[in-house]
């Protein structure tokens, strides 16, 4: 049986010209009937998924919206739908989607209002998508971004994989405890990343593709990798879980190895917190392109 070349699965559109061309994944079709579903087909397009000067907080008691059953369907429902996009084809949206989850149980006007601000966002860039091509080594990006939660003063992890030029894995999440210390907070995510690492490493060994080199991991946070590289720390820093002491473990197996890499040039520091216009876009295309 001939079957035709790919160009679409599970509402992904497929473009592969040649055997030796780039492999593009993007979801125009999908966005454009979110788009319409939710009534922000022709709403003026915005250059970030997210307003930085924009600080979301739980409603207060005796809230109007608290218990009005139908907004909060309409939240959810719009939520719900930059979900699968977020985790196929972009990862641009992962932040924003995070964060605006933490209010899916009492949702109000100002978390809507931050809802269709990603709409408006996509709005304007419909035809992005990840592009795989080549081969190459796994490395990745870690970053944290201590204490941005203005509720609890909980940290948020941010990570971004690569096999080769080719993006595969990417997380944004909230830190399960209070840390007192950046380092602390960065030394936390740098586990987390380490943590997929590892599995895709192993993934990748039984499809038959080994990784004989150290997976490189770049952070930003000189502190943290002092911390990971010399365990006569670890004794003054008993308040991180000893879970997150196995850095040290792969960092001696050679498993993995750090990178210090520039604040700025930390593709991760999009999965992390709101980032200004030109930041912003500077990040997203190291890990977007036009379709």
């Amino acid at each position: 049986m001939d079957l035709e070349e790919l160009t679409q699965i599970l509402g992904i559109e497929v473009q592969h010209d040649s055997s030796d061309s780039p492999i593009r994944l993007s979801q125009v079709n999908y966005i454009t009937r979110m788009l319409e579903l939710v009534g922000m087909s022709n709403c003026n397009p915005i250059a970030t998924p997210v307003d930085p000067n924009v600080k979301l907080m739980p409603l207060t008691d005796g809230d109007p919206c608290i218990g009005n059953a139908k907004f909060q369907h309409n939240y959810l429902s719009g939520l719900g739908k930059l979900i699968y996009p977020t985790i196929t084809t972009r990862p641009n949206l992962t932040h924003a989607v995070q964060h605006l989850s933490q209010f899916f149980i009492q949702p109000g006007p100002e978390h809507m209002s931050a809802l269709k601000h990603v709409f408006c966002y996509l709005r304007g860039i419909i035809s992005l998508g990840i592009t795989f091509r080549g081969t190459g080594d796994l490395h990745m990006y870690s970053d944290s971004n201590w204490t941005s939660d203005t509720v609890d003063c909980c940290s948020i992890t941010g990570y971004i994989l690569y096999f080769g030029s080719a993006l595969i894995s990417w997380s944004s999440q909230k830190q399960a405890t209070v840390v007192l210390l950046t380092m602390e907070a960065e030394y936390m995510a740098l586990a987390k990343a380490i943590c997929e690492a590892i599995w895709l490493r192993k993934l990748s060994s039984e499809l038959g593709i080994p990784t004989n080199s150290p997976t490189t991991i770049f952070i930003d946070n000189q502190s943290a990798m002092h911390f990971a590289e010399n365990p006569v720390f670890h004794a003054h820093s008993k308040n991180i879980d000893i879970f997150y002491h196995f850095v040290h473990e792969c960092l001696a197996s050679n498993e993995v190895i750090l990178n210090h890499c520039a604040s700025k040039k930390n593709v991760a520091n999009m999965f992390t917190k709101p980032l200004a216009k030109l930041q912003f876009i500077a990040l997203r295309d190291h890990v977007l392109s036009v379709i």
